[in-house]
């Protein structure tokens, strides 16, 4: 589950309802600003750096994502410069294409 700072009010009872489904919620808490943070004083290689290992076993694992898509500054990348969130997002693209691979499958699902 991906959960920014902002939407912390939902991290207690998303966990309990996943939790009595019987699943096993492993949850990515975001603070704020650290997203801007990290593009401000990364290095090139540390912006397209691809841990395969860890991302490749997290396809592996997971059978469902849960997204909250919530904002507490939505102009907290203003003035990050868009190649070093392209280079980013494109530094991830077979990260999202095992996990398309796999909800293809029938074996992967997502929420938002």
């Amino acid at each position: 589950m991906h959960l920014p700072e902002c939407a912390k009010p939902f991290y207690l009872p998303l966990q309990k309802a996943i939790l009595e489904a019987g699943a096993h919620p492993i949850i990515e808490y975001l603070p704020d600003g650290v997203t801007k943070h990290f593009f401000e004083h990364a290095n090139d290689d540390q912006i397209v750096f691809y841990p395969h290992h860890f991302l490749h076993g997290k396809v592996a694992q997971m059978d469902h994502v849960i997204s909250i898509i919530a904002e507490a500054n939505k102009y907290e990348l203003k003035g990050i410069d868009p190649k070093k969130l392209a280079a980013r997002r494109h530094s991830r693209k077979e990260y999202m294409d095992r996990r398309r691979d796999k909800e293809h499958a029938g074996k992967h699902s997502w929420t938002i």
